[in-house]
């Protein structure tokens, strides 16, 4: 999934850096609480592919004696990050603006301009978009979207799905506070319309936020993942039963799996280390694509194992 992802963040962060500066731009001389909420929400967009990217990056670093499980949740550290950023820099900002806006003086002058950006941005942000979905559909391989989304370990990918769909919709609601504004001849919609692209923003803000907090405390491997590494273990004729198994994502690319087996009562302690070799072989088989393995395999007492059926 590197790669997809990163080509999708490369193409969601040079779309947003000139959108950020042909909206503000806008902004600046229409005097509109929508382009500025626009313009904030590019601004925020573009400074989440760079965490993103930075994420990225970091969790590539080999272990070393500080961090010997290495650095992959780095990924999960700054797409928490992203999300924090969503929600202040683009959500909070433009909700206040359009609160500015209510209550002081009506400052928006109507600028064809305006529709000719916010078409431009539809264009450029619906590219980016194509690209994710690209790299969504390489990576989902017929999964449903919702499942993949609840069960994706790389929260890259579907962060940069979210914002460019999110940011299509702010644009539609930006360009439609400012045709009802020219329309009516009252500003108050184009406050309202920044107040709708923050409380947006802020949703998805939300989601993001709650998903990266649960990978942060570790979650684990898919219960499909699980199911064959279970699967794989209790097929080796050593094993009479497999009493508990654990999995977490140290990262998007590593994964710790620790199994408690109950070895035959007639194998030989050579016997029982040449079984957990093959254990670990077959755990590291059950999770294909994935980078680093580390497996601990621990024989457990028969009483442990009644106990746990």
């Amino acid at each position: 999934m590197a790669s997809e992802s990163k080509t999708a963040v490369v193409a969601a962060l040079i779309g947003n850096a000139v959108l950020a500066l042909l909206k503000g731009a806008t902004a600046a001389m229409t005097g509109s609480a929508a382009m500025l909420a626009e313009t904030f929400h590019s601004l925020a967009d573009t400074g989440n592919q760079v965490l993103l990217f930075v994420g990225m990056r970091l969790s590539q670093r080999p272990p070393d004696r500080s961090h010997p499980f290495g650095y992959g949740m780095n990924t999960y550290f700054w797409a928490f990050v992203v999300s924090a950023m969503l929600f202040t820099v683009g959500g909070a900002f433009s909700i206040w603006e359009a609160v500015h806006k209510f209550l002081g003086p009506p400052a928006y002058v109507a600028s064809p301009g305006a529709f000719f950006v916010l078409a431009g941005a539809f264009v450029f942000e619906a590219m980016s978009l194509g690209v994710a979905l690209h790299s969504f559909r390489t990576e989902r391989r017929g999964e449903p979207i919702l499942t993949f989304m609840r069960e994706a370990r790389d929260p890259t990918l579907p962060t940069v799905l979210l914002e460019d769909g999110a940011a299509l919709l702010s644009i539609l609601v930006a360009a439609a506070g400012l045709a009802l504004a020219q329309l009516t001849g009252r500003p108050q919609w184009d406050a309202a319309a920044s107040a709708a692209i923050g409380l947006i923003l802020i949703g998805v803000a939300t989601f993001l936020a709650y998903e990266n907090y649960s990978l942060l405390l570790g979650e684990p491997a898919t219960a499909e993942q699980e199911h064959e590494i279970r699967a794989r273990l209790a097929a080796d004729p050593a094993v009479r039963d497999v009493v508990s198994l654990h999995t977490m994502h140290l990262g998007p690319n590593a994964v710790l799996v620790s199994a408690r087996v109950w070895f035959r009562p007639e194998l030989t302690a050579r016997q029982i280390e040449e079984a957990v070799l093959r254990l670990e072989d077959a755990a590291r088989a059950a999770l294909p694509g994935t980078r680093r393995r580390l497996i601990l395999i621990e024989p457990a007492r028969p009483h442990a194992a009644q106990r746990a059926a």
